[in-house]
């Protein structure tokens, strides 16, 4: 016991009097802002939820941090929107699904989704599949009739998140891309 009063001890969070707002807090705000913008404007709360997590989840330290963590987040969300489909197919032909039968399959296709990430050496798009297959689950089948309204949620999540991951990854390359053109643009004058 003793032990784990030291653990949380040493892991209480502290105030920090001397922290100043860095670019890398400014950005995230500014591309939630603009995902907000964009969700607002197709008129969807599912699309504001979607966009907005993604574009928090993907902005990084570094560009090619950013890259890559955005690249990870749509191949995992693809997976997942394609498992949670088939999920949903799979509720609108197994008799008692909806009356509790989904408490075994939801896991079953999740082992399956984690299967596929890391034979495919994603393991980095884990947790969005599964988190994707588990939304796109839940929401849409218990109303799924016909299959197509399965297809388009699906599809719209995928959608939301490449919107969310697009606009992180332009805010975090915007402001170097700005920089680096201003300063070669002075480099150019100064040489006049």
């Amino acid at each position: 016991m003793k032990r784990i009063l030291q653990e949380i001890k040493r892991h209480t969070p502290t105030v920090d009097t001397h922290y100043r707002i860095g670019m890398r807090v400014v950005k995230t705000a500014a591309a939630v802002g603009i995902c907000l913008l964009f969700a607002h404007l197709w008129g969807g709360i599912e699309s504001i939820l979607i966009t907005a997590v993604a574009t928090i989840v993907t902005i990084r330290a570094t560009q090619e941090e950013t890259i890559l963590s955005g690249m990870f987040r749509i191949l995992g969300t693809i997976i997942g929107a394609a498992l949670g489909g088939l999920t949903v197919l799979i509720s609108l032909h197994l008799p008692f699904y909806n009356e509790g039968l989904f408490v075994i399959v939801i896991p079953l296709v999740l082992l399956l989704n984690l299967y596929i990430c890391n034979v495919l050496n994603m393991q980095d798009s884990c947790s969005i599949s599964c988190v994707v297959t588990i939304i796109v689950a839940t929401q849409i089948a218990p109303i799924a009739e016909p299959m197509d309204e399965a297809l388009a949620f699906a599809l719209l999540r995928v959608r939301d998140t490449f919107v969310g991951v697009f606009v992180a990854t332009v805010m975090n390359i915007a402001p170097y891309a700005i920089s680096g053109k201003m300063h070669k643009h002075k480099q150019k004058k100064e040489s006049e």
